[in-house]
């Protein structure tokens, strides 16, 4: 009814932009639908998926600890060919330290894992 005299008498209502109110109007309407659809349970709009995210975290720990390992077999190369070399133990403390924040980070890595598969399990 409010479409039909806002189509009908819109042009004479001083300049009002009728197109633009009837379009607030329908959008109006597309609110209120799922604000009823949420108040009485029905779900809309896209569902979050915990099980693939849980998936998808489990794979980004996974490709980062297998880049991590590559890592420390590089670092304890290097290491292993200073010391072959006959490089003094103060110079390959750098290499060293490097291997450590590594395996460090392997560490948290690995912790994260196993949380997250204790959490999978009921």
């Amino acid at each position: 009814m409010i479409d039909e005299l806002i189509r009908k008498y819109g042009k004479y209502m001083g300049g009002i932009n009728y197109e633009k109110v009837l379009n607030d109007l329908m959008g109006e309407e597309d609110i209120l639908r799922e604000m009823e659809r949420r108040l009485i349970g029905i779900e809309t709009g896209p569902q979050i998926d915990h099980r693939k995210m849980r998936d998808l975290e489990r794979r980004r720990l996974i490709l980062k600890y297998v880049e991590l390992k590559n890592q420390e077999l590089r670092a304890l190369e290097l290491i292993k060919e200073l010391k072959l070399r006959g490089y003094t133990k103060t110079e390959i403390t750098k290499a060293v330290k490097k291997l450590r924040k590594i395996r460090r980070q392997m560490r948290q890595i690995r912790q994260e894992l196993k949380s997250i598969s204790e959490n999978v399990q009921p």
